[in-house]
């Protein structure tokens, strides 16, 4: 369980995080699903040759986390630095996140991790001159 998406400080090796370092992913809470609980997965059959079901025990699914924000720029204070340190923080962003195609990473949060796979493309969008990015992630439960 993600107990706070602002308490998210590492992502794989991306650690530019809620203020973590001059330039920044500032994760928006409103943009995140997904980081209380994995879906149930529920199995109920019907009982062969008599009345009623047989039920299963209910499993954990697929725990699937969309994370969403904004990338703040304080680096510098001219339009042309400032869209050339959002294009190298959003290089490293996604390069850290396909880094998670190849092998888990973790998700550090509230002073535990959780590990997990890049699961959704970095989709974007821009409002007043931010670019907000949104991406998912998978929960590797045996790593």
């Amino acid at each position: 369980m993600i107990s706070r998406y602002s308490s998210i400080t590492a992502i794989g090796s991306f650690t530019a995080i809620n203020g973590g370092a001059t330039d920044y992913l500032r994760i928006d809470p409103a943009k995140c699903t997904g980081g209380a609980d994995p879906p149930l997965r529920t199995s109920i059959e019907a009982a062969p040759g008599e009345d009623g079901a047989l039920i299963l025990p209910p499993l954990d699914d697929a725990w699937i986390i969309t994370l969403g924000g904004d990338l703040i720029i304080k680096s510098s204070s001219t339009e042309s630095g400032y869209f050339s340190a959002l294009d190298t923080l959003f290089a490293l962003l996604k390069t850290d996140l396909d880094g998670l195609k190849a092998a888990p990473g973790n998700l550090t949060h509230s002073g535990t991790t959780l590990k997990v796979w890049k699961y959704g493309a970095i989709s974007d969008s821009w409002s007043n001159q931010i670019k907000s990015v949104t991406f998912g992630l998978v929960a590797d439960v045996f790593a």
